[in-house]
């Protein structure tokens, strides 16, 4: 059997040495699993996101609240972290009865987990049309585009550094 070898955590750790700090704590959270680096990723996005929103003055007389961007910014990170996978079937995309299999009503087959609007919109507490109108843009516009940058850095770094 050929097994590829390990990487050593001080290579980890001279590739991570090239990242900013809040791109590190979001690989440490993300691929290291470090829970604690969660709020620590949550503050930063919300800031940096809030910052450009003062900068740009873009509120439009809608109440975006800093703990709107909050709140946001939590989904966000929980959308960037998630595998994707279906949580009733993990998966598989069938379920089995003990009779026979059925396709998943939550994912109807996909295997796949879908967070649509309407599941963000309840987990903010907004109405629907006030997320799509103004916080459906900043969560993927913005703060998705944050954590994907924040990953890109880490590819980077791989790629440079060995």
């Amino acid at each position: 059997m050929n097994m590829r070898p390990r990487i050593r955590s001080e290579v980890i750790c001279y590739v991570m040495a090239g990242l900013s700090r809040d791109a590190s704590r979001f690989v440490r959270f993300k691929y290291a699993g470090d829970r604690s680096r969660r709020r620590g990723v949550i503050e930063d996005l919300a800031r940096r996101v809030w910052k450009r929103r003062e900068k740009r003055n873009t509120n439009r007389g809608l109440l975006i609240t800093p703990k709107y961007i909050w709140d946001l910014a939590e989904v966000a990170v929980d959308e960037a972290n998630s595998d994707g996978m279906c949580g009733r079937c993990n998966g598989k995309g069938w379920l089995d009865t003990g009779l026979k299999r059925i396709d998943c009503f939550s994912c109807f087959g996909s295997g796949r987990r879908k967070t649509g609007d309407i599941a963000i919109a309840r987990k903010l507490g907004v109405g629907l049309d006030f997320y799509r109108l103004e916080g459906k843009s900043i969560m993927e516009r913005h703060m998705l585009g944050i954590l994907a940058s924040y990953e890109g850095d880490l590819y980077n770094a791989f790629r440079e550094r060995l």
